[in-house]
């Protein structure tokens, strides 16, 4: 090994030079470079202007005399630097730069090893590398980017994917996905995290997946059969349920908590089961005719409950069958909602849940049917929304689906405990109102749950009705809807003090009685399906006027009664 030795203010050492002197140099490859390459010109030494004489040494060292003569190397070309890294990072020859063209060439070939035969970055470069083609590390990662050539998931990756499988969810079809022909494992994913999904639950509806990510629906395992659930496994699969529709949002999320259900009364969803609704009432006062037009026209729509279903839509199911009377109708609700998610292939908790109840109600008791219904209502609107995975503010916005004024309650006692459960001050979160048309909705909600809770007592009620009426007189819409909840608390605010037996001169009963003239004015003589349940309280003015002995004028509210069912037409069609 040639070795060289350097000097200090041109002194020669006498002894042997220390290890810490002698630099080790590999002998080069190519010939040698001749001395006198190595020396440098006379214009570099700031000393000298000729070059200094040779040494020959004694031992067969060199000998390189002066701090200023100490050997040069030439400065690397940036090939040569390339040349060396590609070495350090596993390549054995130098690397190129390749147009994008070169790089289409070979796509496939690299992404049949990289993806579909799972073969290591470094194996696949060695292959390349034996065919011809050779790039570093860096420029494969960055084809990869620019191609979609991706083995792991992106954390952005996996929230459009659990948003789609809600979806998905929610209309009853499992969902897998793949990537690159194979099955992507989400639940690894998050337990690598140690997180779960609803860590990465984001409202919204995802618009598409990325190219490389793709949604297919597995073949079913095993034949789906549904048994007839017990109590606590129905209660589950609405929870379930619940958790898939909630993430889909139905306005936008920085509107005011009580704005959704004000929306979902334009939804055809809602429609159809108030058309219903109104055909069980119209059954129980037996007008069985219009009743039976009724039930054919909200039948027509219901199938929205597996193709369009919503959190609201849920609850607003769950409610008509704990109000409605007619068995008949219950059980065909429910075994129509079963056999069209049968038809249509749907196995998701939704689907399962109507299988379920319908099996249920045929093989249980009737009493034993409606507290199952009523248990998985009020589970639902009890339920701690974070511990379920549910998006902050959903069971709030849910309140004032649960005090929809309704012409008849099957069972009262039961019903005002699902309202005592609805805490007014949930719904006082987030966004505020910021027009008129939402601060009226704001305080019609609390007139409805302040009121039902308090059995209208206190001047907070009579302070909320009379700011609602007077919001309505500037509205651009009908405000009947309003209007009505304003009138009918006006009534029942005057009429809580009131005894059986009180006389009808009772000023409180004259006020009662004068507010719910109004109320029931708003409908009489016209039929309005949305506002079905106005009729129910030419009803309860009859009742208000046989209590306080006023025999009379109570006969004369039930002639008006008969009279305005005979307005609801005999045919009628929805136009939507």
């Amino acid at each position: 090994m040639n070795e060289y030795i350097f000097m200090t203010n041109r002194h020669l050492p006498v002894s042997p030079p220390s290890s810490a002197l002698v630099v080790a140099h590999r002998p080069q490859r190519c010939h040698v470079v001749p001395p006198s390459i190595l020396t440098p010109p006379a214009s570099l030494s700031p000393r000298s202007t000729q070059s200094p004489p040779a040494q020959s040494p004694s031992d067969g060292a060199v000998f390189a005399q002066g701090h200023d003569l100490e050997p040069v190397t030439p400065t690397p070309t940036p090939t040569q630097m390339q040349s060396v890294f590609s070495s350090q990072t596993g390549e054995a020859y130098r690397s190129q730069q390749h147009t994008t063209q070169v790089w289409e060439s070979h796509k496939e070939e690299i992404r049949t090893m990289y993806l579909d035969e799972n073969r290591p970055l470094k194996e696949v470069m060695a292959i390349m590398r034996q065919r011809g083609f050779r790039a570093t590390v860096r420029m494969y990662k960055s084809r990869f980017d620019k191609w979609g050539f991706s083995k792991n998931n992106s954390k952005r990756e996996v929230v459009t994917m659990l948003q789609v499988q809600r979806q998905r969810n929610a209309l009853g079809k499992r969902t897998t996905f793949q990537r690159n022909g194979r099955e992507i494992a989400i639940d690894a994913y998050l337990k690598r995290k140690g997180i779960s999904q609803y860590d990465l639950a984001e409202p919204g509806i995802a618009d598409s997946l990325p190219e490389h990510l793709r949604c297919v629906t597995p073949p079913p395992e095993t034949p789906l059969i549904i048994q007839a659930g017990g109590a606590l496994s129905l209660q589950e699969l609405v929870l379930q349920s619940a958790r898939d529709l909630a993430w889909n949002p139905y306005c936008p999320t920085d509107f005011p908590l009580v704005t959704p259900a004000a929306v979902y009364r334009g939804d055809a969803l809602r429609c159809a089961i108030t058309d219903i609704t109104n055909a069980d009432w119209l059954f129980y006062v037996g007008h069985y005719g219009r009743g039976g037009v009724m039930c054919e026209q909200g039948f027509r729509s219901l199938h929205l409950m597996v193709t369009q279903p919503s959190i609201y839509g849920l609850l607003h199911l769950l409610m008509f069958h704990l109000d409605a009377y007619n068995k008949g109708i219950i059980k065909e609700v429910w075994r129509y909602l079963a056999a069209y998610s049968a038809t249509i292939k749907a196995d998701g908790p939704l689907a399962r849940l109507f299988q379920g109840i319908s099996k249920f109600i045929n093989t249980h008791e009737f009493d034993e049917y409606w507290n199952l219904i009523f248990e998985c209502t009020e589970k639902l609107l009890v339920i701690d929304e974070q511990s379920a995975g549910l998006p902050e503010g959903t069971i709030a916005r849910l309140y004032p689906l649960v005090f929809i004024p309704r012409a008849h309650q099957y069972k009262k006692g039961p019903y005002r405990r699902l309202q005592n459960s609805c805490d007014w001050n949930r719904l006082t979160q987030g966004t505020k109102p910021r027009v008129p048309e939402e601060m009226a909705i704001y305080e019609a909600s609390e007139l409805l749950i302040l009121g039902s809770q308090s059995n209208w007592q206190g001047d907070k009620i009579l302070e909320l009705a009379e700011s609602v009426l007077e919001k309505t007189k500037k509205f651009a819409f009908n405000p009947d809807f309003f209007v009505y909840i304003a009138l009918n608390a006006l009534a029942n605010y005057y009429r809580s003090d009131f005894m059986s037996g009180d006389p009808a001169s009772s000023p409180k009963h004259q006020m009662s009685i004068q507010y719910l003239e109004q109320v029931c004015q708003l409908s009489e003589g016209k039929w309005d399906p949305d506002l079905g349940y106005f009729m129910g309280d030419l009803q309860k003015l009859e009742e208000w006027h046989r209590e306080a002995g006023d025999t009379l004028m109570a006969d004369d509210v039930h002639r008006r009664w008969q009279n305005s069912l005979d307005t609801i037409p005999q045919q009628w069609e929805r136009a939507h």
